[in-house]
């Protein structure tokens, strides 16, 4: 059984600890999917989750002091849980406030996989860096970060851009698949950390195989929701991305997957 057919057929539970403005598109796109969202953020009911979780999302998009230590704790306790995390550092070069926790929250707690665009892994790697708001420079050398970022953290890395880069076991992989609408919706990046978690089936330190799929998948559907002729913009794009999402399978990754190892 491959891993988009085993997501499907044991429909993973999916812990999302994200930020506020995306909570629903996450929920709704991890349904299409096949996996089980739940939208939990209390510390004191996460050791009960965590046993049964496939993985957990942690998503710090609205960080502010009230929620920075509940986070800490939930890293703790899915650590103790063995609960692999998917750890989505959102525009940690805007602010020394974010700058400063996520170096507390990676020495801390340890993570399967840092998900972020070029930028923001950039940051995790070189203090020095800015960026404004969640964008990324397009200019920088994503397969570079990425090489630096997996050797520093020493997790699994998902770069995201005009094309994404994933590295882990030392080996590093471009892919191709995507579609430039997903930069005109608020919160795609985000689901796609929800995607990364629902194939990681309680594996702290997932193959690179998975990874691929995870981010390949999304692509895909996402290009093919842009190819759809009632599609005229991020308005129609939406709705049209959860559907290709929800009825995407083995053959269509097959088919459309475009990787090459660097």
């Amino acid at each position: 059984m491959n891993n988009l057919e085993r997501l499907r057929s044991e429909n993973p539970l999916i812990v999302c600890y994200t930020n506020d403005v995306v909570k629903n598109f996450t929920a709704n796109g991890l349904l299409s999917l096949g996996a089980s969202p739940a939208m939990s953020e209390a510390p004191e009911e996460a050791e009960e989750f965590y046993k049964v979780a496939s993985a957990l999302v942690i998503n710090i998009g609205t960080l502010t002091h009230d929620n920075e230590e509940g986070i800490m704790k939930i890293g703790r306790i899915a650590n103790e849980q063995g609960t692999p995390i998917v750890f989505d550092p959102v525009a940690v070069g805007a602010s020394s406030y974010r700058k400063q926790f996520c170096k507390r929250f990676l020495e801390q707690i340890e993570v399967s996989v840092i998900k972020g665009n070029a930028s923001e892994l950039l940051t995790l790697v070189d203090s020095q860096t800015t960026m404004k708001g969640t964008d990324s420079d397009s200019s920088l050398d994503a397969v570079e970060i990425a090489r630096k970022a997996h050797k520093n953290l020493e997790t699994a890395i998902v770069i995201t851009g005009k094309e994404d880069v994933v590295a882990q076991n030392n080996q590093i992989v471009k892919l191709a698949n995507g579609s430039p609408l997903l930069a005109k919706i608020t919160g795609a990046g985000c689901l796609l950390g929800g995607v990364v978690a629902s194939f990681l089936f309680r594996n702290t330190r997932p193959e690179i195989e998975q990874l691929i799929e995870a981010v390949s998948v999304y692509n895909i559907a996402a290009e093919l929701a842009e190819n759809k002729n009632h599609v005229h913009g991020p308005g129609s794009f939406l709705p049209e991305l959860l559907d290709q999402m929800y009825q995407i399978d083995e053959t269509t990754f097959e088919k459309y997957v475009h990787k090459v190892e660097v």
